[in-house]
């Protein structure tokens, strides 16, 4: 045991331990602030300030001639990253390390005594509080803010923002970084070289960067200032335009994408891609079409565009949302695109597109994307498909305004039919086997317009020689919220339904789904809620109800407690005539509509009945019995029931008299009750939104 400890101690003699000086020591991450001086012996020294993991940390460096080296540690990260340029600075100055980010400074010979010692102090504050950024920002395929946009203002001093940017990791260094600036600033950026460029603008990018470096200094004596919003993210995405001119001959396709595609939003992007239509050399019988196929998906303030003399398509956020469709043009002259300046990492903003130059039949021309609007709130298309179309296309859009009950109908469907219906806030595909049932869903009443589209390919195919009728009808419909999911609804919710004078109201209740007791949806006679105008309180469950209004207005009330939802209802209002009009141009009354407690308009009745060839598209020959369908049955909708017993009085006097008095009798009987004639409401009010995700709501029959 002696022997042990005399062979220690000549260790310790041999080979002594080193005192470490008092500056040589390690802030701790609970320590809100700390100062002192380097003190060095021969070897250097160094002081830790550790990361704090809620507060950023404040460094303050006065070099009094002498250099110090700067590393900022990060949590998380083994590496340190050494401030190089900043490490031969011997002047005074700050660094803001962000939140889980601390300091390691070294001096490593003998400070300079006749300056000075180097001294330093830090102290730990929140971010928010400071006018910059944190110093050291490591950028990757996220969009980072450098600076945050704010007001400032100095009173007699001054202070200067610094940034130092770096890539996240090694695998992105050969990336393009983009930083944009509200303002043109000017940054020094390093190539892997260690080449400088100084780089000026709102956009400023760099393939094979190795980091970059911004300051601009604030000073006083009193002054206030809008500090501009600083942000920075690689990608590996290319931002040039495919703007090559290109000519398309028959039966070719081009591909056009978005500059980024598929996820990078390039900003500031301005691409124009000219197209030309090689000039068409087929039969009369035939017609050079543009056959466009997109998918895209949508981002506010980005759009793009399919120009020629005759046209100008745009699509932007609100058309759509997400989309993947096929439409027919004539021949496009020019693709454009543009993207507004700000960095976006994601799929949002981008298309992809392919355009074919096709030749389709004269007699199967059907009508192009855009070319035919129906601004009604109720109407129906219905057209006939000849036997001998092979390849045709057919779109329709539906103008904004009410809830729309959309209903699809393909009668005699062939194999590979397709019927697309979006806007933007859905988007639906049907395919042959699901068009042999009539499909049926709703479009919300602030989604813009809505389209349809059908396309039928059986080239190749073996077919029947037999023509085909295409059905798009829609009515204006009232359903709860999120119909048919569950409501998330809390509160009431109160709308007032106005007919023209002369009207009636026929509410046609077809589901109804509401916790019992606790929610309940009420129905009044008139403008007025008052318990003796009440004309059913529902709740439960029930199903195919009708109401009547005395006069042109009833109120329908939604109440729920928030809790519990379930599926809602769906109910149609119509306005049935009291005594024949003398015009159809009915006159909409000016009424207020009472939501929470705010004026609003009321929901009005259509003021315009459809007529005969509203109900034909003009393109195509309906089936016989539409073609010869007179206006009166056309408006018809239902029978009134009124006049039955008057009725039943001139079959019992027929026995009595003559069979020119019943005849008679018959004629008086229809002038003094003719029929009533309903047409839909268009309701602009009811809180409504339709999504598979919470949005898009598919009803199948």
């Amino acid at each position: 045991m002696k022997k042990c400890v005399w062979i220690i101690l000549i260790l310790l003699f041999l080979f002594p331990v080193p005192i470490v000086s008092e500056s040589s020591k390690i802030h701790l991450e609970n320590e809100s602030t700390g100062s002192g001086s380097f003190e060095c012996v021969d070897g250097g020294c160094s002081i830790r300030i550790e990361p704090s993991p809620t507060k950023g940390t404040v460094l303050n460096l006065q070099g009094n001639g002498n250099k110090v080296l700067v590393y900022i540690i990060t949590t998380g990260r083994t590496q340190l990253e050494f401030l190089q340029k900043e490490s031969e600075r011997t002047d005074q100055r700050s660094y803001l390390a962000d939140v889980n980010q601390g300091f390691l400074i070294n001096c490593k010979a003998i400070c300079n005594a006749h300056t000075g010692l180097p001294h330093y102090s830090f102290n730990r504050e929140i971010l928010d509080s400071h006018n910059c950024g944190p110093y050291l920002r490591y950028i990757g395929n996220e969009v980072v803010r450098i600076q945050q946009k704010r007001r400032v203002t100095v009173y007699g001093q001054r202070f200067t923002c610094q940034y130092h940017m770096v890539p996240f990791n090694s695998n992105i260094s050969s990336e393009t970084i983009y930083v944009i600036s509200e303002a043109s600033n000017t940054f020094d950026v390093f190539d892997g070289n260690n080449e400088s460029y100084n780089k000026t603008g709102h956009i400023v990018s760099q393939s094979y960067w190795e980091s970059v470096e911004f300051e601009q200094q604030y000073r006083g004596p009193n002054w206030s200032r809008d500090m501009k919003s600083i942000y920075a993210v690689t990608t590996k995405r290319s931002c040039v335009c495919q703007n090559q001119p290109v000519e398309v001959s028959n039966g070719q396709v081009i591909h056009i994408q978005s500059p980024g595609y598929p996820d990078f939003m390039c900003p500031s992007s301005q691409c124009e891609k000219h197209i030309t239509f090689s000039k068409f050399n087929g039969s009369d019988e035939y017609i050079q079409r543009a056959l466009v196929t997109l998918e895209a998906r949508a981002k506010v303030e980005t759009d793009f565009s399919l120009v020629s003399k005759n046209f100008d398509v745009r699509f932007n956020a609100d058309m759509y949302s997400n989309v993947s469709t096929h439409f027919l043009l004539e021949p496009v002259d020019k693709v454009t695109h543009n993207t507004p300046l700000s960095l976006y990492n994601g799929p949002e903003g981008h298309f992809n597109m392919s355009i074919q130059s096709i030749q389709i039949r004269k007699d199967c021309d059907c009508s192009l994307f855009k070319q035919k609007k129906y601004e009604r709130y109720e109407h129906k298309i219905k057209i006939k498909v000849p036997a001998q179309c092979e390849l045709i296309f057919c779109h329709w859009t539906i103008g904004s305004g009410g809830y729309k009950e959309i209903i699809v109908k393909v009668d005699k469907v062939r194999e590979n039919d397709e019927v697309h219906i979006w806007n933007r806030n859905i988007t639906e595909k049907y395919n042959s086997t699901q068009l042999k049932q009539p499909r049926k869903l709703y479009s919300a009443v602030s989604v813009g317009d809505t389209f349809v589209f059908f396309r039928r390919n059986t080239s190749g195919v073996s077919q029947q020689n037999y023509p085909s009728f295409i059905t798009v009808s829609w009515i204006t419909a009232f359903i709860s919220p999120n119909y048919p999911k569950p409501y998330n609804f809390f509160g009431n919710c109160q709308t007032l339904l106005v007919a023209p004078d002369n009207y009636y109201i026929k509410l046609n209740v077809s589901d109804f789904d509401v916790e019992h007791i606790h929610d309940h949806l009420s129905f009044y006679d008139g403008n007025n809620t008052s318990s003796e105008f009440l004309l059913e309180q529902l709740t439960g469950t029930h199903q195919n109800l009708t109401f009547t209004s005395s006069g042109n207005m009833m109120t329908v009330d939604f109440f729920s407690d928030g809790s519990h939802g379930r599926r809602g209802y769906h109910f149609v209002a119509l306005a049935v005539i009291i005594s024949t009009p003398k015009s159809i141009e009915v006159a909409i009354p000016s009424m207020k509509e009472n939501d929470s407690g705010k004026n609003g308009k009321p929901t009005p009745i259509m003021d315009q009945f459809p007529s005969d060839d509203s109900l034909i598209d003009p393109l195509w020959l309906s089936d016989s019995e539409n073609s010869t369908t007179s206006k009166t049955s056309n408006l018809q909708r239902s029978c009134s029931k009124h006049g039955f017993f008057f009725y039943l009085f001139c079959a019992l006097c027929a026995v009595f008299i003559t069979i020119g008095t019943l005849f008679g009798g018959f004629v008086l009987y229809k002038k003094l009750n003719p029929r009533k004639t309903e047409t839909s409401f268009a309701n602009e009010m009811i809180r409504f939104r339709n999504d598979d995700t919470g949005s898009v709501v598919t009803i199948e029959n």
